[in-house]
């Protein structure tokens, strides 16, 4: 017995410390919110929510949105017929003023700062670019780097803001000649107006322009940009509207609007490597043209 009186003191006192320092707990706690102690709200709010979720039924959270990747693109239905496969390359509209930027960074890297040898740098070559018209109407000057790019691309910005689009082969000063055009994006070989992420150019003799294509590689990609002409997970169907010197055969190229959205969709240095071998297929079945949107048919595949 007496030892279970010596335990039973020794848990009352115990017991008796504990309520101490919970008081004394309390107390300090009080007076901290009194003092307004900065993070004490956050702690309050967890121990509430704790208390709160002993009783509170379970919610299971809503499953996450995950967009499409690549791989888990749909594959076409038996009669889908197979064009055949393609190398992809892309081409977009260039501007005056990214190669006049581009060149000024070029001649800076090329001096020291002296004056001596800023006098000695040559200015770019200059060249004309002429209507095609018949009539070899100038429509601007430009420096001969620019004048190769905007052949290469097929359509370009000048630093005042027109458009131009390839016009074709003529016996002016300089040739190719080229035509202003008032879209945003410049015509297409069927005179639309170009679609980044959906006009491609092809070979004519292979697919008739036109044509409704559907590309199992596109779907699921995010196109690099913003709305309305970036900024979409692809659905795979483009259309072919456009032509382009060197597209002979099994070749597609992609417009892409922006040599910054080229960049985002090529990878690292511009690479192509992702977009060789890759089949295609008649989209006639998949996808539909509305206007001047390009999209996916209701239901299809």
């Amino acid at each position: 017995m007496t030892s279970d009186t010596a335990l039973a003191g020794t848990a009352a006192s115990t017991i008796g410390e504990m309520v101490k320092a919970g008081a004394s707990y309390l107390v300090d706690l009080i007076d901290r919110i009194v003092s307004g102690i900065k993070g004490l709200a956050p702690l309050l709010l967890g121990i509430g929510c704790q208390s709160g979720e002993a009783n509170a039924p379970e919610i299971a959270p809503p499953p996450p949105i995950v967009a499409p990747t690549p791989t888990e693109a749909a594959k076409p239905t038996d009669d889908t017929k197979p064009i055949g496969s393609f190398n992809i390359t892309f081409y977009y509209v260039i501007g005056e003023e990214e190669i006049a930027a581009k060149q000024a960074v070029a001649n800076d890297n090329r001096t020291s700062g002296s004056d001596e040898q800023l006098a000695a740098i040559k200015p770019p070559d200059n060249v004309t670019l002429y209507a095609g018209t018949g009539r070899c109407e100038p429509i601007a000057e430009v420096s001969r780097e620019f004048a190769q790019q905007l052949a290469l691309q097929g359509t370009g910005k000048l630093k005042d803001g027109r458009v131009l689009n390839v016009w074709g082969a003529c016996n002016c000063g300089h040739s190719p000649c080229f035509r202003v055009t008032e879209n945003q994006w410049g015509n297409a070989g069927t005179n639309h107006p170009l679609q980044p992420f959906r006009t491609v150019a092809v070979d004519p003799k292979l697919i008739k322009l036109g044509s409704l294509l559907y590309v199992p590689l596109l779907e699921g990609r995010l196109m690099p940009g913003r709305a309305p002409w970036g900024g979409f997970i692809h659905d795979g169907c483009v259309v072919a509207d456009d032509t382009g010197g060197g597209l002979d055969g099994y070749k597609l190229d992609l417009f892409v609007g922006r040599r910054a959205y080229f960049l985002g969709i090529s990878g690292s240095g511009g690479s192509h490597s992702w977009a060789r071998h890759v089949p295609v297929y008649d989209g006639s079945k998949i996808c539909q043209r509305t206007g001047r949107q390009i999209t996916r048919r209701a239901g299809a595949i």
